[in-house]
């Protein structure tokens, strides 16, 4: 009798959430979305994964999020989620090597965002024991943007952002044979800029080849990253878009420098802000889709949001936010 009691408050939980939580994207009645990325492995990301002290130092964690969907009625189910630490090494705490990795399940959910954008997509994953919620905003199909308790996008850092790229849409990393034989790096950069004349300043790293064919910048197979700097400025009195420069990876020769301006549309937002970077004589127009203040994303000459890969993202951070 017990047993037969059992299953059938198994049966009545899996008729609640759609679907079991083992067989997340498994089961005939179900669709899965894969999203993968590499994040900073600050307390808002550390306090949903756990697996690792609070006072453990932490480079960043690498995401693999599987969102399964019902089927028929197209409602959220249940999410997998498989989380890998990247740690300082003992030699060397500047650079990383693997550290406690974490799975576990859980249901998710949909809302509309608040704030700027109302009309967004909030993807929200859940957890039973413990009890506990982290939050994402759909940034047009492919990507899915961490998001601060108060609904803000959170901030990464040079290194990385807190984006996830869909898995099936993911750039194909650069070739880490090729690397080794790829030319130096090396780049200078100047003083970061500050005053009044200074609109913001923007940093990151992405992928290398998928924005180097939108600038027309020949790249070496083995390059796998880019690291970017990005200055707007303004002027102080109107606060009107002025001069811009751009400086890192791509720009060993010298900074790009031009004015640039706001412009309306994106694929997925007729009246997202996009930043404008006007062409050089070389390179095309460099397009930057507006998340919030803090927060912007490459775009194509599309106009729709560049798709990264596990390791790195192709969104910006701004500098100096705490």
């Amino acid at each position: 009798m017990k047993r037969v009691s059992k299953m059938i408050r198994c049966a009545i939980a899996v008729l609640v959430s759609g679907c079991a939580h083992p067989g997340v994207g498994a089961g005939r009645d179900s669709i899965a979305d894969e999203f993968i990325g590499t994040t900073p492995g600050d307390a808002l990301a550390r306090e949903f994964v756990g697996g690792l002290k609070a006072d453990a130092p932490c480079h960043s964690i690498t995401w693999q999020i599987k969102l399964a969907t019902n089927r028929t009625s197209g409602l959220p189910t249940t999410f997998s989620l498989a989380a890998s630490y990247h740690v300082p090494t003992k030699s060397n705490p500047n650079r990383s090597e693997d550290g406690p990795k974490v799975k576990f399940n859980g249901i998710w959910d949909t809302s509309k965002a608040e704030g700027t954008n109302p009309k967004a997509v909030v993807y929200r994953l859940n957890t039973e024991k413990p009890r506990r919620s982290l939050s994402f905003v759909k940034v047009g199909d492919n990507l899915l943007q961490l998001l601060n308790p108060d609904g803000s996008m959170a901030v990464g850092n040079g290194g990385q952002s807190y984006t996830l790229n869909r898995a099936n849409r993911a750039e194909k990393p650069g070739d880490s044979v090729a690397a080794m034989n790829a030319p130096s790096m090396s780049y200078k950069i100047s003083a970061l800029a500050t005053g009044a004349t200074v609109f913001a300043v923007f940093e990151g790293r992405t992928p290398c080849h998928g924005i180097a064919r939108e600038l027309n910048i020949p790249q070496h197979a083995g390059c796998i990253k880019s690291k970017w700097r990005v200055t707007l400025y303004q002027n102080p009195e109107t606060s009107a878009p002025t001069t811009y420069k751009v400086e890192g990876s791509l720009f060993r020769d010298g900074a790009r420098e031009g004015t640039w301006g706001m412009t309306r549309g994106a694929t997925i937002d007729p009246n997202a802000t996009v930043y404008q970077l006007s062409p050089t004589q070389n390179q095309s127009a460099l397009l930057l889709l507006k998340g919030d203040e803090n927060v912007l994303f490459f775009l194509n000459h599309k106009r729709e949001p560049l798709v990264g890969h596990a390791d790195f993202s192709y969104s910006l951070n701004r500098v100096g936010v705490k």
